[in-house]
This record gives structure tokens, sequence and C-alpha cells, in this order.
């Protein structure tokens, strides 16, 4: 009595994830509720005169809470979000109603790198030491590390930020001013006052330390390659040492 061998199944090789769509050149990007003008290669998009979405990076985009105009145009609004979410993007909103006659030159063209160079000086104008759960009125007592960790993720991003509008066009940067410098002081008193409070009650242990060190290294590489003019604080300069 012969035995049958069972038949060896095909070598089935893992299959590769596709890349991500690439960003339509188009000059409209068309979705199931409508249609939005695309400008820059997708760094702006915009619908019934107004703007709705802003790219400061390939992986960042700033878009408006609610899209103004004129019909049933925030379906379109959240088909766009998708659309980004769909790319990787990470999508913050914004409270604003931002035409785009702001930034149309004597002839009505539209100069979107000005868009972008505002919708930059908005993001950098945010406190990242004031989370908008938190009344102003109230000191949160959050510890250390956890500080440090929230404050590297937000200086990495703000890197991301500031190489993609360097990518787009490097004299953009000299065009947002002394924002990035604001920012920077906040987050360095915010630092240093949270780091004497766990200093007083005996919670700034090795780990902590560890984790402040790494967001000081993060912060210290992107002033001095976005704002070299920058004076650190004598706290970041000890801790730094």
């Amino acid at each position: 009595m012969t035995t049958k061998t069972p038949p060896v199944p095909p070598i089935r090789f893992a299959v590769r994830a596709k890349p991500s769509p690439p960003w339509p050149f188009s000059p409209l990007l068309e979705l199931p509720g409508g249609t939005l003008h695309n400008y820059g290669g997708g760094k702006i998009l915009s619908g019934q005169k107004f703007v709705y979405a802003v790219g400061l990076s390939p992986q960042h985009f700033i878009v408006v809470e609610r899209a103004p105009g004129v019909g049933p145009v925030q379906p379109v609004l959240e088909q766009a979000v998708g659309f980004l979410w769909g790319l990787g993007a990470r999508v913050q909103r914004v409270k604003l109603r931002c035409p785009i006659s702001w930034f149309s030159d004597s002839s009505g063209d539209f100069q979107w790198k000005r868009c972008v160079v505002f919708f930059a000086r908005v993001c950098q104008g945010t406190d990242p030491t004031d989370p908008p759960w938190i009344p102003s009125n109230v000191m949160p007592v959050v510890p250390v590390g956890v500080v440090a960790s929230a404050g590297m993720d937000h200086w990495l991003r703000m890197e991301q930020i500031l190489d993609g509008i360097e990518a787009a066009d490097a004299d953009l940067l000299s065009e947002l001013g002394s924002t990035l410098a604001g920012m920077a002081r906040r987050w360095e008193f915010y630092l240093a006052r949270t780091i004497l409070l766990s200093q007083k009650v005996g919670e700034y242990d090795a780990s902590d330390q560890d984790l402040v060190a790494q967001c000081d290294r993060v912060f210290y590489r992107i002033l001095t390659k976005f704002e070299p003019g920058y004076e650190l604080l004598p706290a970041t300069i000890a801790r730094l040492l």
C-alpha cells in the first residue's frame, strides 16, 4: 500500500506594505463631498475663499475647526482631514477664520508662502507648558519626568515643522521672527520651576534626571540650528554641562 504525500503549499513571501500615495500635484483635490483648491504642491487647502488646512511639514498640518463658507462645507473639511490622516500626517485644529484675501498681492494672486508663515507663527505662538484642559489659574502638579518626556516630544515635533518650512523655502525661516525664541524662553522657565518644585519634595530621582537630560539635548540642538543667537538660561546651561 502506497502512502500519498500531502502536497506542499507554495512558499508565500510576506507582502510588503504599499507606500502612502503621493500627494496630488493637481490644483484641485477632489473629495466625495466637494473639491478643494491645492496650492504649493499640497501646502495649502482652501475652499469658499477661506484657508482650511496648511501643511507646515509633510507630517504636520494645521486645520481650522470649522469650515467657513456657504452651504454644507464642513463635510468636505472633515474628508480632507481623513485624507491627511491617511497620508500619515498629524493634524492640529485651531479656532481661526482665515480668508485667502489676507495673502493676496495687488494683482489678486494668492501668495501661499505668506500663508505658511502666518500659520507657523500661530503654531509657535502656542504655549507648550499650558495644556488647554487645565484652567490658567491652576498650577498642575506633574512629575518632572512626565514634563520632560512631553517637552521632548514637543521639540522634536517643532524640529520636523521647521525642517519642513526650510525645505519649502529657506527664506521663510527668517520671516518667523522671534516666535521660536519666545516659545523656548517659556519652556525653559517652566522646566526649571518644575525641577525646583520636584527637588523640594524629594521626587527628582535618577530616571527623572535622565529624561530631563535627553530633553535638554534635543532642545539645545534645535535652538542652535534654528535660533543660533538665542541665549540659554543659566539653569539650562548648568544641566547641559
